[in-house]
């Protein structure tokens, strides 16, 4: 049986802000409730300095309070295929300290042009696996936790509950039905970073002041029982499961972010981040786009390629408060470009028999990888309390 709870944050502001407040009133975190606080001060002296020694870059770059939020963050990685493999990658680079990689796919030799744990020594072998191989052997100390599962429309409600180690229960009543009552993404990131300072600066939940509505109320105090150091990154193809698990977590306030399509284009530099309401020139964003419209109620408004409608159009439309990467060139076909120059007939390609047969779109490591590093830049920013994302 669920206990009801009793608190509920929903002021946006900072932990600078809350820190400054504490420290107003005189409330200095004693060496003790800093080593309860960050769980890297309670580690074995000499793993403390071997990774200070690993990550003194990032200290460098974060500061150590930084480092230690980073040390203290889960980040679930959904989908370790072209984008989310290198997402997982920077985020263990970058000292996360527990990582999640969720993949139901097994490694193919087709991956190797996109996919960093694609090697001639892993085909056949779990992706998830595979990748979380890899990176306990860049941080040996990191708690992975993999995870070969399909998500689905019909499944990502158990499955993100076993996936975020939160009841299925509490999951199903932290669904805020009013969209508009959400914060937006770096709003949502400042709420999660001073929820998580409550017990260091001895802080109490204020009560809701963004709705009047209980149904709104409750849906607030049940997404405070998630751990606010969860973090989500959906990297996967499946529009629908797609639509389903952004949902889920928009709803119940999990900071999330999204990739769009990477396929077909050849040039990095026009992968962009922004709200999926506002991305243009990507088909699986707009698709997305159109199911979170049609099927969960997200607000209506112009879409890219609508008649009389521009893509500029799109920058007026209500914001989804979801953040994606999408890419605004123009995909290439391979029916139109993979016949450019000489044909395969030419070459003699076709005395080696039947040629394998093409994707509809081909793929650029240097775009999906481009993709998957701006989405982990995201949360790295969130996570540290640069929100300005």
């Amino acid at each position: 049986m669920l206990n009801t709870p009793h608190t509920n944050n929903s002021d946006p502001s900072t932990v600078a802000d809350a820190a400054s407040a504490a420290g107003a009133a005189g409330a200095t975190p004693s060496i003790d409730a800093l080593r309860q606080h960050f769980s890297f001060l309670s580690l074995p002296k000499d793993v403390q300095k071997e990774q200070l020694e690993r990550f003194k870059g990032i200290c460098a770059l974060y500061g150590y309070e930084g480092f230690l939020r980073l040390q203290n963050a889960h980040v679930v990685v959904i989908g370790n295929g072209g984008v989310g493999s290198w997402i997982a990658e920077s985020l263990c680079r970058t000292g996360v300290g527990t990582i999640s990689l969720v993949d139901f796919d097994d490694i193919e030799l087709s991956n190797s042009n996109r996919q960093l744990h694609t090697l001639s020594s892993t085909l056949g072998q779990s992706k998830a696996q595979t990748l979380g191989a890899r990176l306990k052997d860049i941080n040996p100390y990191l708690k992975l936790y993999t995870y070969s599962l399909m998500l689905s429309k019909d499944n990502v409600q158990d499955r993100l509950a076993q996936i975020l180690c939160v009841p299925k229960e509490i999951l199903q009543l932290s669904q805020e039905p009013d969209l508009r009552a959400l914060p937006n993404p770096s709003a949502l990131a400042a709420l999660k970073l001073k929820q998580q300072d409550r017990d260091l600066y001895g802080q109490q939940a204020d009560p809701s002041n963004e709705s009047n509505s209980a149904a709104h109320w409750i849906a607030a105090q049940w997404a405070e029982q998630i751990d606010p150091h969860l973090y989500v990154a959906e990297a996967i193809d499946d529009l629908f499961a797609k639509a389903s698990c952004i949902d889920l977590l928009h709803r119940a306030r999990v900071p999330v972010v999204t990739s769009g399509g990477a396929g077909g284009r050849i040039d990095p530099s026009r992968v962009r981040l922004g709200d999926i309401a506002h991305a243009h020139g990507d088909q699986l964003i707009k698709r997305l786009r159109t199911e979170l419209r049609r099927n969960y109620g997200y607000p209506k408004g112009p879409d890219d390629g609508t008649k009389g409608k521009s893509a500029a159009s799109l920058a007026h439309g209500e914001d989804f408060k979801i953040m994606c990467s999408y890419s605004d060139e123009p995909p290439r076909m391979a029916k139109t470009h993979a016949t450019n120059g000489f044909t395969p007939e030419q070459l003699g390609l076709n005395t080696l028999g039947e040629l394998p047969s093409l994707p509809n779109f081909g793929a650029s490591m240097s775009v999906t990888a481009s993709a998957g590093l701006l989405l982990a830049s995201v949360i790295i920013r969130w996570i540290v309390g640069d929100a300005k994302a």
